[in-house]
């Protein structure tokens, strides 16, 4: 079990919309368990290298996406002061067993509207 972020009790109340919780130095400190619509970035004294979070489909994996500009490919985060998490472009997840795409946009999740509606 992940040790080192301490959640606040206030982030476990039902929040709407997507947000950074927090962040760690690395992807080994990320908690088990993490509330609903939050995310935790892995930053070790520099710009934030991941993102991670529970993907909104509810099937309980966990998604891990790299933010370090320098790799590829590489998703954008923000999240201003008074609005919600934004994630660019779409996080498109594949297990071989299902397909989870979407946009995180000012704290929302928004389905893809894919040519084809296949769930592998």
């Amino acid at each position: 079990m992940a040790h080192g972020m301490k959640i606040p009790w206030w982030q476990w109340l039902p929040f709407r919309r997507w947000r950074v919780i927090g962040a760690v130095e690395s992807a080994d400190e990320i908690p088990a368990q993490l509330p609903k619509n939050a995310a935790v970035v892995v930053a070790s004294g520099g710009p934030p290298k991941w993102i991670s979070f529970d993907c909104p489909c509810g099937a309980g994996h966990r998604v891990l996406l790299n933010t370090d500009q320098g790799r590829r490919p590489a998703w954008s985060v923000t999240q201003p002061p008074k609005g919600g998490l934004s994630i660019a472009p779409s996080v498109d997840f594949h297990d071989g067993h299902r397909r989870c795409h979407y946009f995180v946009r000012d704290g929302r999740i928004i389905w893809a509207k894919d040519r084809y509606d296949e769930r592998l």
